[in-house]
């Protein structure tokens, strides 16, 4: 007794396959990036309502143009993006620093004009401490939530396109 199995479809299959692996890096760069680019806009919400800033200076916090979301870098499983700050200060309010009186201060005198050099005698001692707002840390830990969800959509969407 012999049995015979024939299977229909096994080269459509295949094929489908294959146009999913092609469509992959693309999708998932266009995800990544998407996804940056709302995690940027958490950000700056963040950096607004912890700081209580205006978003009046060019490099304000609080300016969606103060950072910036690098295009996707790396290939296949490897891809990833950028979010880098163009203020100079951002680390400084991100995580916090320490309040030091300067050794030396310069002023103008006011009658000679000429810059005047002092020191000051407690210079270097530390007053204070400002916190760090985290405002960064806390757009990646909504990100961490959501991003599942969106990879899920993703891969629904690209299976849609293959054919499956």
């Amino acid at each position: 007794m012999e049995a015979t199995v024939t299977v229909k479809g096994i080269d459509d299959l295949e094929r489908s396959m294959r146009d999913m692996v092609k469509l992959y890096p693309d999708m998932a760069g266009d995800c990544l990036r998407s996804e940056a680019i709302k995690t940027r806009k958490d950000i700056v919400k963040n950096a607004r309502s912890d700081t209580n800033t205006r978003s009046k200076s060019r490099m304000s916090l609080g300016r969606i143009g103060s950072y910036r979301v690098s295009q996707v870098q790396g290939y296949n499983e490897r891809q990833y993006v950028e979010i880098s700050a163009r203020s100079p200060h951002f680390h400084l309010v991100e995580r916090g620093h320490q309040i030091k009186v300067p050794y030396h201060f310069t002023y103008k005198n006011k009658i000679t004009g000429e810059k005047i050099r002092r020191t000051w005698k407690n210079g270097g001692q530390i007053k204070g401490r400002v916190e760090g707002k985290f405002f960064l840390k806390k757009a990646k830990d909504d990100e961490q939530e959501r991003f599942p969800m969106f990879v899920s959509q993703m891969v629904d969407e690209m299976i849609k396109k293959a054919g499956f």
